[in-house]
């Protein structure tokens, strides 16, 4: 199984579930859009698999992509896991595809949209 995040134009960030769980449960406290916050926290406890930046509100869109962006989500990461340095150092690179992807969306307009179809997955 897999979760992905879906930012547009086909641009979207896919690991396993597992990882994709830790993205959004590290996400979720730092959200303070109200709307927003139950979004995405609904979607974690259903366990969907995906979120799409395009469908959150803007104020929480834009919010949530500057959480990813400046990293702050896999501070928070490094943070739940307690298995060792070994499984921070397996995270780090999906956790840093995901920073770019978003840091990608924010400078395409900070809404989320962007042009270049760009796909990076976890392997």
């Amino acid at each position: 199984m897999a979760g992905t995040i879906f930012f547009s134009s086909g641009a979207r960030w896919t690991a396993s579930s597992s990882v994709f769980a830790l993205a959004l449960e590290a996400l979720i406290p730092m959200i303070s859009d109200l709307e927003t916050h139950e979004v995405v926290a609904a979607l974690n406890e259903g366990n969907v698999g995906m979120l799409d930046v395009e469908d959150l509100p803007p104020h929480g869109r834009v919010e949530v992509l500057q959480i990813l962006a400046d990293g702050r989500h896999w501070e928070s990461v490094q943070t739940m896991i307690t298995g060792g340095q070994g499984w921070i150092d397996a995270l780090e690179i999906p956790m840093a595809e995901l920073s770019a992807l978003a840091a990608v969306a924010m400078r395409k307009g900070g809404d989320g949209s962007l042009d270049s179809g760009m796909r990076l997955r976890n392997r």
